[in-house]
């Protein structure tokens, strides 16, 4: 049998692919599980995160990877209000919290997974297949997958990045890739954590500390804002996954240290404030920032606990140092396949951004973290599989 499409990978993006696809033409979905959507009933705390509230501008905007703008075609018309909308049309009310994050209101990614399944022809989904080669012919794809081998007009590969492959996502979509000729970038960790020596052998003694702050990498210029979190091996925290694949690029060239702020004020003029008075530095610390960082602050600097009105200049100069670039050196980020989000995927460059189609090999897809756009934590990448699924489905309907 000639298929239509075969969509390769049940995930958000494949899924979408196959609601675009149904009562239209005739696919199939391949799924290498026994299951579809193992690794999105995970998501958010098995409660998922599905979208955000950021307009298409903001959305891009937030974005680390610099060809950004290639997702305006696809979110301009399926952003996310339109996603919230799409689902809302299917049942499931989503609810808005911290004023940013969209989760389903049942509280319950199976929701999310039984919303996209609605309308599907469940026969079309052949589970445990894993498909092992794709190969080209003049006017149609032939796929081989460990039970079969298939014939299509079209293929959409939606088989994720290299995040978590207990649930799937084994990197599948370079393999293919790389047998057809398409240009990739490996993958690499994304939204993850940063280790650091220090904090285990130094014994900083912060862990459970959070604060909300700005984190300046080595020497740059540009500082990073948001909350970074200390844990027992280093930093965490929704900044910290931000800047992560920055920091893990970083560290394939140099070292990297981490300079986060303790607190907002200007330590030299607060000190010189209370030249008069019997304060103690341990206590004008505390007024700056935590009890806790206070303490590691003077512990780390060696100063005695005095009265402020005995310090030297030079002591006020090294403790406005620690607490407005207190130092972290980073020794590695989390691996990829522990990573929330990987960074890498078929370049941009080889696809058309008005489809998501193959520029070299028409008919052929990539969608989803299969492609090198990804986002931070907060609704982003369940977005962008959506929006890339609904983009190339569309665009194959289209033609017929």
């Amino acid at each position: 049998m000639l298929y239509d499409c075969i969509v390769i990978g049940g995930g958000p993006a494949g899924l979408m692919a196959c609601n675009q696809l149904e009562k239209h033409l005739n696919y199939i979905l391949l799924e290498k599980n026994d299951k579809v959507g193992k690794k999105l009933l995970l998501t958010g705390g098995k409660r998922c995160n599905i979208t955000n509230n950021l307009s298409v501008k903001d959305f891009i905007e937030s974005l680390n990877v610099s060809h950004k703008k290639f997702l305006y075609p696809a979110l301009t018309q399926f952003g996310p209000k339109d996603v919230i909308q799409f689902f809302n049309s299917r049942g499931l009310e989503l609810e808005l919290e911290q004023n940013f994050k969209f989760f389903p209101k049942t509280g319950k990614s199976s929701s999310v997974l039984e919303a996209l399944l609605k309308g599907m022809d469940e026969k079309r989904i052949h589970y445990n297949e894993p498909v092992r080669k794709i190969f080209k012919q003049e006017t149609s794809f032939l796929i081989e997958t460990d039970k079969e081998t298939y014939l299509t007009k079209q293929v959409i590969i939606a088989v994720g990045s290299n995040a978590y492959p207990s649930m799937g996502s084994s990197g599948d979509a370079l393999l293919f890739a790389k047998h057809l000729g398409v240009l990739y970038k490996p993958f690499t960790p994304a939204e993850t954590y940063l280790f650091s020596n220090k904090v285990k052998t130094e014994d900083l003694d912060l862990q459970g500390v959070a604060l909300t702050t700005q984190v300046r990498i080595n020497q740059d210029k540009k500082t990073h804002p948001g909350d970074v979190l200390f844990t027992h091996f280093g930093v965490s925290g929704p900044l910290i996954l931000h800047i992560s694949e920055i920091v893990y690029d970083r560290l394939e060239k140099e070292p990297v240290t981490l300079f986060i702020e303790l607190t907002e004020q200007d330590p030299i003029l607060e000190f010189n404030q209370k030249r008069t008075t019997k304060d103690m530095v341990l206590s004008v610390l505390e007024s700056m920032t935590s009890k806790r960082l206070a303490k590691k602050v003077l512990d780390v600097s060696g100063i005695p606990n005095k009265r402020v009105s005995d310090m030297k200049k030079t002591e006020v100069e090294a403790l406005n140092r620690l607490l407005k670039a207190f130092e972290i050196p980073i020794d590695r980020v989390e691996v990829k396949e522990k990573a929330f989000v990987n960074a890498g995927g078929i370049l941009v460059d080889e696809l058309n951004p008005k489809t998501m189609e193959c520029i070299a090999h028409p008919g052929l897809y990539f969608v989803g973290e299969s492609t090198d756009l990804q986002g931070p934590i907060g609704g982003f990448n369940i977005t962008i599989a959506l929006s890339t699924g609904r983009l190339a489905a569309n665009h194959i309907v289209s033609k017929g």
